[in-house]
């Protein structure tokens, strides 16, 4: 991805090349040149992949923002396709951060030049964007050629089939893998004060999290004894820390920074708060809920599909003030059974997802050979 060296979006790809090595393939991994290299890819690099950096295009997070920037980036994507034939490859990997991002007609015919199947996942999609124009009919040309498509939710792979007027019938939903060490519930923390967290980037348009500060600086919170403590950075901390200081929210809202073992993070708090307005399944709620906690989440992307109301955790049927701030009072009135929620999250997650689409997508290529 270009917005960050590093998310939730890049532990899929980096499993399947660190599986592709495993089992004796050779791997090239092309990706944006951050000016040092992340250490999962490092580890492949140690592992025998081949890093392949290009320079970096970003241009926002909207439709129209993606399609000002269409032709640029068709540029430089011509220009890594041409890198790329000299290698041959058997198989094509697109790892995608939302659906607009690999509709090129180059991508197609990478594939087909080479005889290498193409297959494409999916990590997130826009809830209420339509297709552009420029990207409609090769999109639908793109998906329809390619050997497989994954999409981390059913809602994901349910809108792109409506953005691209199409019924997919190479389509998988697969889950991220988390990054655990175990899958142990966390100690509860037995504090009267209840602590609230948010682990992600600190993008406020696509993780909502002005919305949950308006929220949180309404008087009947002001009453009431919690913390919110943010773990990550992003290109909006200075501004949430304003936000911070507009609703006078400095004695509850924590900047954590990154905390790289999850586990720490909810040994402390007891609930995850996601009011995005974009997601895939994402891997911070993924986690939360196998380390045993409770979530209060918008409706959009998997984020429903994980999450039950009254049953493991909270769902607000839309990113805003309004019904957001409703699913908060709802958590708040059965905070004395927020350890219970958290169990039942752990259960029903456990039941419902296979961290093995690694393996999946792998053995799938292998298979069609």
């Amino acid at each position: 991805m270009a917005g960050a060296s590093w998310g939730g979006s890049e532990e899929l790809w980096v499993k399947c090349a660190a599986y592709a090595l495993e089992k004796g393939h050779s791997v090239v991994v092309s990706v944006y040149d951050w000016g040092a290299l992340h250490p999962k890819l490092q580890q492949l690099k140690e592992k025998g992949a081949e890093i392949s950096l290009r320079k970096r295009i970003f241009y926002g997070g909207s439709a129209s923002q993606r399609i000002k920037g269409f032709f640029i980036k068709k540029m430089f994507a011509a220009k890594e396709i041409q890198a790329l034939k000299k290698y041959s490859p058997d198989a094509i990997v697109i790892s995608q951060g939302t659906i607009y991002e690999c509709m090129f007609p180059e991508f197609s015919a990478l594939a087909g030049s080479t005889g290498g199947k193409l297959s494409v996942i999916t990590q997130a999609n826009s809830e209420y964007e339509t297709i552009p124009a420029l990207c409609f009919e090769t999109g639908r040309k793109l998906f329809r050629s390619a050997f497989q498509l994954y999409f981390v939710s059913r809602r994901n792979m349910e809108v792109a089939e409506r953005q691209l007027a199409m019924k997919f019938e190479n389509a998988t939903v697969v889950s991220n893998p988390a990054n655990l060490q175990s899958y142990e519930v966390c100690k509860w923390n037995g504090s009267a004060t209840v602590n609230f967290a948010f682990a992600g980037r600190l993008n406020s348009t696509v993780k909502g999290l002005g919305v949950l500060l308006q929220v949180l600086g309404r008087p009947e919170w002001k009453q009431r004894s919690w913390q919110l403590n943010l773990y990550g950075k992003g290109e909006d901390e200075e501004y949430l820390k304003e936000l911070v200081k507009l609703y006078q929210l400095e004695s509850n809202v924590n900047f954590k920074g990154f905390v790289n073992d999850i586990k720490q993070v909810w040994e402390l708090n007891h609930v995850l708060l996601m009011a995005s307005t974009l997601e895939g399944t994402p891997l911070s709620l993924i986690e939360a809920m196998l380390s045993g906690r409770t979530a209060v989440v918008s409706d959009v992307g998997g984020n429903a599909e994980l999450i039950r109301e009254g049953v493991n955790g909270f769902v607000a049927e839309a990113p805003s003030v309004n019904s957001f701030g409703k699913a908060m009072e709802r958590m708040w009135t059965r905070k004395a059974e927020l350890q219970s929620f958290g169990l039942a999250a752990s259960h029903s997650i456990s039941e419902q997802l296979k961290f093995d689409a690694h393996e999946q997508i792998i053995n799938a290529l292998e298979k069609s050979r």
